[in-house]
């Protein structure tokens, strides 16, 4: 299949100067006729499809050895939760570029918001009601807008995944957002491992694939039945990471939340984000700019 892409498509990517290649990294595999740069950025577990295929995982990270000590690959990673992943099994550094996502255009409407109201943006279904928060699935219509999103006074996460695409939006947009504490956390998880709580951590549990350890005495991040193992690896999560992501709010309790949520200075929160976004924009867009550079 590949090589009929490439016998296809050959004239038209030719003139092109490398690629770039982001979700899944298995795409790369297109462009290894043409011996040009790839910029290979990993999220979400960098293997799909070859979790459950042991033979054509250990090719592939076989191939991605290959390509990046010929400087052909050119490896990143847009966390540190699949930075260090990647580089587990490909034994090969991988530089973490955040993720901006400044394509919303929106930013928070802070205490000029239309509503009161704080969202709720989880999988799990909260065991009792927290006073002014309201479920994202029931707050939003379909086909919302960035704004729409903006004008919540703050958004609540327990997420399914070290790292999402909203936590980026809405980071950039300066909302307010609060999650567990790493010890909550680790409560949530262990209780709630398969009602969608950091439920997508491993390719094995999204597919229903047996949970099993292959790293011997390490902590496996595809043990997903392991909840010390699995939050080892969620000490590198975006939420928990306080130098991409300071300015996060934290409840170690449902109880808490209601408190924090009633008592926390929202416009200073976002003000501090804002400010950060700034800096954070700038070396960003640096560290791009001098990858690129280097090709």
């Amino acid at each position: 299949m590949i090589n009929e892409f490439c016998d296809k498509y050959e004239d038209v990517l030719e003139l092109y100067d490398g690629f770039i290649v982001t979700h899944t990294p298995c795409f790369s595999l297109l462009y290894e006729r043409f011996q040009k740069p790839i910029i290979v950025v990993a999220s979400t577990r960098y293997e799909d499809p070859f979790s459950q295929d042991a033979m054509k995982w250990a090719k592939f990270n076989r191939y991605l050895q290959e390509k990046i000590d010929s400087d052909i690959i050119i490896p990143v990673a847009n966390n540190k939760y699949d930075a260090r992943y990647t580089s587990l099994f490909t034994e090969r550094d991988w530089q973490v570029i955040p993720s901006l996502c400044e394509y919303t255009n929106s930013d928070y409407f802070g205490n000029e918001a239309p509503r009161g109201d704080f969202l709720y943006s989880s999988r799990l279904r909260l065991p009792f009601a927290v006073k002014n928060l309201i479920p994202k699935e029931t707050a939003l219509p379909r086909g919302y807008t960035w704004e729409q999103l903006a004008s919540f006074k703050g958004v609540v996460h327990i997420p399914y995944n070290a790292s999402t695409m909203s936590i980026f939006e809405q980071y950039t947009a300066n909302i307010p957002l609060f999650f567990p504490t790493y010890e909550f956390m680790k409560e949530l998880r262990e209780k709630y491992y398969r009602n969608g709580v950091l439920s997508e951590l491993s390719w094995n549990q999204v597919f229903k694939y047996p949970s099993y350890s292959i790293l011997g005495t390490l902590p496996d991040p595809n043990d997903y039945a392991n909840n010390d193992a699995m939050m080892e690896w969620v000490k590198d999560a975006d939420f928990y990471d306080e130098e991409n992501m300071p300015f996060l709010q934290y409840f170690n309790s449902l109880e808490d939340l209601e408190v924090k949520l009633a008592t926390a200075n929202l416009q200073e929160i976002a003000s501090n984000m804002k400010g950060h976004n700034e800096k954070r924009r700038t070396q960003v867009y640096e560290q791009w700019q001098t990858l690129l550079e280097q090709l």
